[in-house]
């Protein structure tokens, strides 16, 4: 039987990003049109968990888990009623109001696994109802979807995957997760944080990524593999009190990015071994509103690799690319593509990339790794570079994401965990010249499992928007000026028996722009216990404390938590 598992101790600020990595189940590919030719498009080499950790992680699944145990069609219905109270409801410095929010999440997850279809789908949308203060009754929509879908056999598919849930408006919350934060109400995903269920309207917004993508792939033998591809893809951000579940948003309060995607590309085969060679040629078309400026992006490029042995190849690449960005000032890149780089796979756990790429009008080096320290721990790191909006940057991030055999969502090259969204700076209006480092450890032992995450973006401005575009307080840096954030997160998860498991997290972040404005750290822990009442009943107790602390210190503020639960599959 195949069983997809949850990780025990990714804290839940990042369960939303690891969560779509479980989408389509085991040994199956998240099929996204276009790929970065650097990083493999599917983990293979993950260790396998063992019968006890399955046996174990099975004991605290959400609806996916729950509905990927068997082939054909599964429907997995679930409801979750939350009660928190807070200290301070509105994350005020003064006027400090307390309340009582009732949180209930309705969630259905379908899991299809057929021969011309592996689906997974879980749509949940929280409703908040605070009992002393109206205007924080709110609707958040929460969606995990990938499919692949098979037209015609080894030629012919069509994918499409999206995710949605709410996000920090500012670095100053880094500490609540820089990613998406979606709490269906599952069982175990309330352990280790709260997400943005205790941040005010104010402070946080709604994100989804939506895409469909058709494509054609064609094998010539031992000769090679040609792909041609499209995609359309919706993201946006929105806030307001609706009570309607919107996936496309308008208005004032919405900035929406539709991106068209177009590529071709060719794979050698075996025939030309040692050497492999990537020719391709993309372009990438988006028209934004509110605060999301419009692009264009063209590229065309080859990469040539020469395997040396089986654990050393070296390549080297060389292109043109054609830029050019909306915003104040504009900005338009026609340049050479370069670079080089070395792939070094000590053992069949382990890959480490180094490159030096000349892309986007500037040159950076590159690292992609990941590296098995022993067959229960792994340590992972990247560092990245890029010219992006922040909406691009979450399509791109969603586009980079693969599937290790355990349903991990994970970096395609190094197998760490990914946190989809802004980095831990926050949402910003404008063009940004990015560079974000990530390190990640992980350790599963029969009963535990310890992860600590540390996240370091480095953001760059290259272009404002117009005042009159902002929207939901957010920022618009100067152009030149620099973003940083900086991030901590430790985590253990312990199953003190089959039914009963304790969980928790303790976080740290930093976030700073270089001309002093917005400097803010803060800091989060939380604890929290879940009871199986039954093997579909489960209730659970938690206690979380949020302090941020701020350079302006009207906006300084400290918050307490605490939440009682039950969820319920059907």
């Amino acid at each position: 039987m195949c069983v997809v598992t949850v990780p025990l101790g990714i804290p839940a600020r990042v369960t939303c990003a690891l969560a779509v990595g479980c989408l389509l189940g085991t040994r199956i590919a998240m099929a996204f049109t276009v790929t970065d030719p650097n990083n493999p498009s599917i983990v293979t080499n993950a260790p396998e968990p063992t019968e006890t950790d399955l046996r174990h992680q099975l004991q605290m699944q959400s609806g996916f888990g729950a509905a990927a145990a068997g082939g054909g069609w599964t429907f997995v219905p679930s409801v979750s009623l939350e009660e928190i109270w807070t200290d301070n409801v509105l994350n005020t410095n003064t006027n400090r109001r307390w309340d009582l929010l009732t949180i209930a999440t309705p969630s259905i997850a379908i899991t299809g696994d057929t021969p011309n279809t592996q689906l997974l789908f879980e749509y949940g949308p929280q409703l908040r109802l605070a009992a002393r203060t109206p205007q924080e009754n709110s609707v958040t929509n929460q969606l995990l979807a990938s499919g692949l879908f098979t037209i015609v056999p080894d030629e012919f598919y069509v994918s499409a995957h999206g995710i949605a849930g709410g996000t920090p408006v500012n670095g100053g919350f880094g500490a609540l997760g820089p990613g998406i934060n979606s709490n269906f109400g599952g069982f175990n995903s309330q352990l280790n944080s709260l997400g943005t269920t205790g941040l005010s309207n104010a402070n946080q917004v709604q994100v989804s990524s939506i895409s469909v993508s058709p494509y054609w792939e064609h094998r010539f033998g031992d000769t090679g593999m040609a792909k041609i591809g499209y995609q359309i893809s919706e993201s946006s951000f929105s806030q307001g009190n609706s009570y309607v579940p919107l996936f496309f948003p308008s208005g004032h309060n919405a900035t929406t990015s539709i991106g068209n995607w177009g590529y071709a590309q060719f794979d050698t085969g075996d025939r030309f071994q040692p050497f492999q060679n990537h020719t391709e040629a993309n372009a990438q078309i988006y028209n934004g509103s509110g605060f999301e400026g419009n692009s264009e992006q063209y590229w065309a490029f080859d990469k040539l690799t020469y395997v040396v042995n089986d654990k050393i190849s070296v390549f080297a690449q060389l292109g043109y690319e054609n830029l050019q960005y909306a915003g104040t000032p504009s900005t338009h890149i026609a340049d050479a593509t370069y670079g080089f780089g070395t792939t070094w796979t000590p053992n069949p756990d382990s890959q480490i990339t180094v490159s030096f790429i000349h892309q986007y009008g500037d040159a950076n080096w590159n690292l992609s790794g990941s590296y098995a320290l022993s067959a229960r721990t792994q340590i992972s790191a990247t560092y990245t570079t890029g010219l992006q909006t922040n909406l691009q940057g979450i399509q791109s991030q969603l586009n980079l994401t693969t599937v290790n055999s355990a349903g991990q969502t994970v970096n395609s090259v190094t197998g760490a965990p990914v946190a989809i969204g802004t980095n831990g700076v926050g949402v910003q209006a404008g063009l940004f010249r990015v560079k974000a480092f990530t390190l990640n450890v992980t350790t599963t032992l029969d009963r535990d499992q310890f992860a600590a995450w540390l996240q370091l973006s480095n953001n760059t401005t290259e272009a404002t928007v117009p005042a009159s575009e902002l929207q939901f307080n957010i920022t618009s840096p100067p152009v030149g000026s620099t973003t940083q954030a900086k991030t901590l997160y430790a985590s253990w998860t312990h199953q003190i028996r089959d039914d009963l498991t304790l969980g928790s997290v303790a976080s740290f972040n930093t976030s700073r722009v270089s001309n002093g404005v917005g400097n803010q750290h803060s800091i989060a822990a939380s604890i929290g216990m879940q009871y199986l009442i039954s093997q579909t009943l489960a209730a659970t107790a938690s206690y979380s404390f949020y302090d941020l602390i701020s350079s302006t210190s009207t906006q300084s503020y400290y918050q307490n938590l605490v939440l009682v639960g039950l969820t319920k599959q059907f």
